[in-house]
């Protein structure tokens, strides 16, 4: 819980972050907890996740933060 709690002090800082960068900075923390609270996954669903892309939480937020720079 330490974690979450951290997670949302650093999304409340939107007041320096444009709001394109704070949507996707909000979608990371929906999809932090979403997995917080999903079943573990096994190694080979993990390896199916990297292979998919699907386990990369931070592309789209990257991503945003890119184009702003």
């Amino acid at each position: 819980m330490p974690g979450l709690v951290e997670l949302y002090v650093r999304v409340g800082m939107r007041i320096l972050s444009s709001p394109n960068v704070v949507e996707s900075a909000e979608r990371v923390a929906r999809r932090i907890v979403d997995a917080y609270l999903a079943p573990n996954e096994t190694f080979i669903e993990l390896r199916e996740m990297v292979n998919n892309g699907t386990i990369d939480l931070l592309r789209d937020f990257s991503e945003t933060c890119r184009v702003e720079f």
